[in-house]
């Protein structure tokens, strides 16, 4: 059984926190040691299994809105993290057969949703074969394009789960009339929480207080028995939000494309973003390589969601410059922006190292680019290469979260999601308030897919930029953009 917050005088054992840059040294207090003793309760949400399963998790028990959270511990991201692998695994369910649909494919599309976003190209998704992505978007939020290191688009795709859909179109949020009529009612805007079931609250808040007493490390009173893990399932699933990133994948490397969850995927294309100047269905395979998911749930502050996020391993290397996700101290983290590395020992999907040590990296592609009929697809309007940015990590992993992709990653090894880590997941843990922001902890998170030009931004934040959100008829919208469709 594992120890919670184990020191060193506890002899566990020391190992390498994967793309995490961290060694322990003597004196480190909380920061972790590296181990894979963890408790088997850790990886199923309901506590049914010792190893990741398909039960999704519906709430964070530990989260408690009493508690001030300014600067983050250790101890207090640790329930967060196993949130987000938990809710991640189970997505990808089932993880002993990859190529069958996994639980986030049922989950209809944004543009499945609201009728006005439409298709380029209408006739794409005709015949689409069973099993087919069918995607269109290559813009980030930011209105950047992402082209990785063999010249060829990302595409963007967001999935809405059942329970935010069907909110959605109970109330009739799908339409803009819809959503012009709402916000004249006078109804707030509030996605449905997801909590425990009523008998199982119980018991789980009597353990989570137990736990927190027996694994407390200012009463010195850690326990030798291992940490106790509520269960954070069976109960009601709360509104769920997934953003993926994928990129194309080369057609004649099988070695690294085996690294990837990978589809089939058909593109949708209208003639005025081609070459030729043709409406095009591109067929491809693609890669996952980053992935947003956000999650409404009652504990705490819940009520102003959990956000995950995710990207493969192979994306980017870090930063010469990079800093920690709690840099609250400056006003102006990356004066002079995210600095290339220089040369790197490995690979990266994104990062070629043109440059030389401590060159701006994150550059945006200036210029039009338009899509060409075979790779490398992203092309000059001239028909030559485009040049792909170098992109690197701005912020560096919480150590918390670090040693938790550690431990994920081992147990989930032989499947392909072991290429996976989680960045961080970020939760409202403090009223805000300059400079904690809207109160968001960890204050600082990004994806490098889904986020690559903007990661120095004082808004780096995916809770704080997304406070700001609401629907195009002017109403706060709970967090999300999807009700601007347009946008």
């Amino acid at each position: 059984m594992g120890c919670l917050f184990a020191a060193s005088s506890f002899g566990a054992s020391v190992g390498q926190a994967q793309n995490a840059s961290l060694q322990r040294a003597p004196g480190d207090g909380d920061i972790p040691v590296f181990t894979d003793a963890y408790d088997g309760s850790e990886f199923c949400a309901d506590g049914s299994s010792d190893a990741p399963c398909a039960i999704a998790p519906v709430d964070v028990p530990e989260f408690d809105a009493s508690f001030v959270y300014r600067f983050l511990a250790y101890h207090a991201q640790r329930p967060f993290d196993r949130f987000s692998w938990q809710a991640f695994t189970s997505l990808m369910d089932p993880l002993h057969r990859p190529n069958q649909p996994a639980r986030w494919e049922t989950f209809p599309t944004k543009r499945d949703l609201f009728a006005e976003v439409t298709y380029p190209n209408p006739a794409c998704g005709k015949d689409l074969p069973d099993g087919h992505l069918l995607l269109a978007s290559y813009l980030q939020s930011t209105g950047d394009i992402l082209i990785d290191q063999t010249g060829n688009f990302v595409l963007f795709e967001t999935r809405i789960n059942p329970v935010a859909a069907d909110y959605i179109t109970a109330n009739n949020l799908q339409t803009r009339s819809g959503r012009a009529a709402f916000a004249q009612s006078g109804q707030a805007i509030d996605f449905p929480t997801g909590h425990l079931q009523a008998d199982l609250a119980k018991v789980v808040s009597a353990v989570s207080t137990k736990a927190a007493a027996a694994n407390d490390p200012a009463n010195n009173a850690i326990s030798d028995v291992g940490p106790i893990i509520p269960v954070a399932a069976p109960g009601v699933m709360g509104a769920q939000l997934l953003k993926f990133a994928w990129r194309i994948l080369p057609t004649d490397d099988a070695t690294q494309n085996s690294r990837y969850l990978t589809r089939p995927a058909r593109i949708s294309l209208s003639g005025d973003q081609t070459l030729d100047g043709r409406a095009k269905c591109l067929d491809v395979t693609v890669g996952l390589v980053g992935m947003h998911l956000v999650q409404r749930v009652a504990s705490g502050n819940g009520d102003r969601w959990i956000w995950s996020s995710f990207e493969h391993i192979d994306n980017v290397p870090m930063a010469a410059n990079a800093r920690r996700p709690n840099s609250i101290i400056t006003k102006e983290p990356f004066e002079n922006g995210c600095l290339a590395p220089g040369a790197v020992d490995q690979q990266y999907a994104f990062y070629g190292g043109l440059g030389a040590s401590g060159d701006p990296a994150n550059q945006p592609i200036s210029g039009t680019l338009k899509w060409a009929d075979h790779t490398p697809y992203a092309r000059l309007s001239s028909g030559g290469r485009a040049t792909s940015p170098d992109i690197v990590r701005c912020w560096r992993l919480f150590s918390g979260t670090a040693e938790s992709n550690f431990v994920w990653q081992g147990r989930l090894s032989g499947s392909v999601l072991a290429n996976y880590m989680l960045l961080g997941t970020q939760w409202i843990g403090n009223p805000g308030g300059a400079p904690f922001g809207v109160g968001e902890v960890p204050r600082f998170l990004t994806n490098s897919t889904l986020e690559s030009f903007m990661q120095d931004q004082s808004d780096a934040t995916c809770l704080g930029c997304h406070a700001r959100a609401t629907s195009d008829a002017g109403q706060i919208a709970n967090f999300t953009f999807l009700l601007d469709p347009g946008s």
